[in-house]
């Protein structure tokens, strides 16, 4: 508590600069779009999409992990870092067989930019 009252009052004070950290210096990951839909498909088949991202920050963007929702959405993401202005993709593979309907699987991509966590989404209808 106290610790938030010296801050409050500093930033309070007349005449002084408030230093903010800005998104300005961090990575920022810019998807070229986050939602695929693969339409219909037939049951079996290994439906494969890119998601392609560009890093518009000031400083290398790495990616930490990927979660896929279930085992039949596998991700392959770059491991090295995307420099800035760089560009990569996310490669997303979904296993249809045994999954008649219609999916939606949303994948979590964690990194170091500024808002720390992404979505990316594929959807589409598995028929025979």
């Amino acid at each position: 508590m106290f610790l938030f009252f010296v801050a409050y009052t500093s930033h309070a004070q007349p005449g002084k600069k408030t230093i903010t950290l800005e998104a300005a210096g961090q990575p920022l990951i810019k998807f070229e779009t986050t939602l695929h839909d693969f339409g219909k498909i037939v049951e079996g088949t290994q439906a494969t999409y890119e998601f392609k991202f560009t890093n518009n920050g000031k400083t290398p963007l790495i990616l930490s992990d990927v979660k896929p929702p279930c085992s039949c959405t596998v991700p392959i993401w770059p491991k090295e870092p995307i420099l800035p202005g760089k560009s990569a993709s996310i490669k997303v593979t979904f296993d249809s067989k045994g999954k008649p309907g219609v999916f939606n699987k949303t994948i979590t991509v964690k990194h170091n930019g500024e808002s720390g966590t992404d979505y990316i989404t594929i959807k589409g209808v598995v028929g025979s």
